[in-house]
This record gives structure tokens, C-alpha cells and sequence, in this order.
């Protein structure tokens, strides 16, 4: 066995390779292609290889090439997981290279990044482009507020949500100038909400039976269930409830030194977008008086009577994380007679 470090950057990818004796086989710098990638792989020889290196922005084609080639096996491990490299004194890439060789070599290696694949990778970058969209859209807005403030002007806070927005800062009376700026913004604005509602479009043109399942819970919908569809991709993957709401982001910090175990905030190490979703979706639900939202509705209350409603925001949104982690797990519809305790 070849045990393969990878320190990956833009310009060049630091390889360092050695056997199960230690013995550095390969040690350089090659071109960040997939030439370069299959050329470093041919020169290693025939013996079975583990490539090991961090995920970032360049892991899909890395990962698509490396998984095509015979007698490659993959651990693609997270930044955070290995945070003691980046801490280190002596940081190189280099040396990050060689510490990954060796931790594959020790079998010390962190649990493996989830590789996404098919039409979940299709809907993961569609919501990601989206949500790039959106972030632009909402910077634009918050420019036309500043720029009308420095006037004297205070925009509603739904004002954009107003069908003739436009036209209302068209007849505001403002010199040329701002009259120039504005008529920049807000037609940048319009182009990204066109191209907003088209990536809208294809990623609820994506279906199966897992977000119709998702759906079936009160509050979350079209988008919210594809958000967490593409994430969690699949639900085997994760042991147990608490697993899946680390992964999104909705697990408090612990600190604990001797018989004293402290929970903090929440801890933020997850998938950002599944957090976002499901705190909008935790809002909604606090307000439905439907029957399937009441045993949901009803837990909310009682955490916001003793934490307030913040945590008890959170703590809704971590419940329905595990509601659906539940739903994807039994492949069945939502019930909510299951969350209604049993009188005695």
C-alpha cells in the first residue's frame, strides 16, 4: 500500500507519498490538472494507493478523477477535522502533505467528507448558485438604502417586496448622480431576480420520493426539502439523531473538565444552509394551528417557557431536523401522532 498525501492549491498540488515502511516514494510539486493527477498515480506504480488530502473548493474534479482510476482508494477529510496541521508552527505545504501521509499510514485519518454524486450534486450546486444570487441581490438592496439614508430617505422595511418599487425611486427626488447610481442598482437587481426565479425552477424541477416524505412535516416545503435532501444526500450515513443535527449546525458546544460538563452556543461547524432553512421553517411552525403542527407547536411553547424563544427557535429546528432524519430513515410519511405523548 501507497500511502498518498495531497496539499491542494490553485497553483500546484504538493504530493508526499510513502510506503508501509516509511519510505518516501514520491515527494513534489505537479501541476494542478488532471494530466498532472494521473501522471503522479502512474508514477507510483501498480501497488494500491490511498490518496489523502482536505476538502475545499477544487474536491469535485480531484475526486471524480481519482475515483476513475483503477487501484485508487479515497479519504477526502474536513479542514476542521485536522485543525491541529493548520495550528502548527512549522506550516508548509510540504509538511501539511507529509502529516496527512503519515496519519493514512497510522490509520488515524478522521471520519471521511460525504462525496456527493448524480442528481444531488446537480441540486447542491443549484441551491449554492441560488443562494450566491440571492446574497448579491440583498448587498444591492442594502447599497440603495445607504445610498437613499445619505439623502434623507428611509425605505419601509418591506419596501422591496412591493410590486411598482421600482417606479416609486424613479419619481424620488434626487440629483443626477444617485438618479445614475440607483438606475445601476436596480437593474442589476432585476437581472438577479430573473436569474433567482430560473434556478428556482430547476432545482424544484428535481423530485423523488425522499422530498415528498420531507414534505409531508408541517412548514417545510419545496425549497426547504430539497435544501435538506441535498445535504443529507443519504440518511444511512449518520448513527444517530445527534449526528445528523451536528451536521446541521444545530448542536450546542460542550466544555467539560473534570465532573463539570458546561453546553455553550450553538455550534456553528455544519452544513450553513440547513440551518438557515429549518430556523425559517422552526418560525412558521411556532405559528401553525393545524393539527399536524400542534405536538410541534406544543414543544415549542414548552422550551420557550423555560429558555425563551430563541433557544426555543433553535431547539424546533433541531426537532424537525430529526423528525426528518426520521422520516428518511423509515421511508415513511410524516405522522404526528408519533410526537403526541401517550396519556395515562
Amino acid at each position: 500500500m501507497i500511502y498518498v498525501g495531497m496539499d491542494i492549491s490553485s497553483k500546484s498540488f504538493m504530493v508526499h507519498a510513502i510506503n508501509s515502511k516509511k519510505k518516501v516514494v514520491f515527494s513534489k510539486e505537479i501541476k494542478p490538472t488532471r494530466t498532472g493527477l494521473r501522471q503522479m498515480i502512474k508514477n507510483l506504480g501498480r501497488q494500491t494507493k490511498l490518496v489523502v488530502f482536505e476538502a475545499g473548493n477544487q474536491l469535485k474534479w480531484v475526486a471524480l478523477e481519482l475515483q476513475g482510476i483503477k487501484g485508487v482508494h479515497l479519504h477526502v477529510v474536513h479542514p476542521n477535522e485536522i485543525k491541529w496541521i493548520n495550528q502548527s508552527s512549522a506550516k508548509t505545504d510540504k509538511i501539511d502533505a507529509r502529516k496527512l501521509a503519515q496519519l493514512a499510514r497510522g490509520d488515524m485519518l478522521p471520519r471521511k467528507v460525504h462525496i456527493v454524486q448524480g442528481e444531488i450534486r446537480q441540486l447542491r450546486e443549484l441551491i449554492s448558485a441560488r443562494h450566491t444570487l440571492q446574497s448579491k441581490r440583498v448587498a444591492l438592496i442594502n447599497s440603495i438604502r445607504g445610498v437613499l439614508k445619505q439623502e434623507g430617505y428611509r425605505l419601509p422595511e418591506k419596501f422591496f417586496q412591493r410590486t411598482n418599487w421600482r417606479g416609486h425611486l424613479e419619481r424620488m427626488r434626487l440629483a443626477d448622480t444617485q438618479k445614475i447610481i440607483l438606475s445601476s442598482y436596480m437593474t442589476s437587481i432585476e437581472s438577479l431576480i430573473k436569474a433567482e426565479f430560473e434556478l428556482t425552477r430547476q432545482i424544484v424541477g428535481i423530485e423523488n420520493e425522499d422530498i415528498k416524505r420531507l414534505q409531508s412535516i408541517p412548514s417545510i416545503g419545496e425549497l426547504s426539502s430539497r435544501v435538506i435532501i441535498s445535504a443529507v444526500d443519504d440518511v444511512n450515513r449518520f448513527d444517530s439523531k445527534k449526528g445528523i443535527a451536528k451536521y446541521g449546525a444545530l448542536t450546542p458546544r460542550i466544555y467539560q473538565s473534570g465532573g463539570v460538563t458546561h453546553l455553550g452556543r450553538i455550534n456553528r461547524d455544519g452544513r450553513h444552509e440547513v440551518r438557515r432553512v429549518l430556523l425559517q421553517c422552526a418560525h412558521t411552525v411556532a405559528r401553525m394551528k393545524s393539527y399536524e403542527a400542534r405536538p410541534l407547536r406544543e414543544f415549542f411553547e414548552r422550551v420557550k417557557q423555560r429558555r425563551g424563544k430563541k433557544v426555543a427557535i433553535v431547539a424546533l429546528a433541531r426537532k424537525l431536523l430529526t423528525i426528518a432524519y426520521g422520516v428518511l430513515r423509515t421511508q415513511t410519511m410524516y405522522d404526528p401522532k408519533i410526537l403526541i405523548p401517550e396519556t395515562v
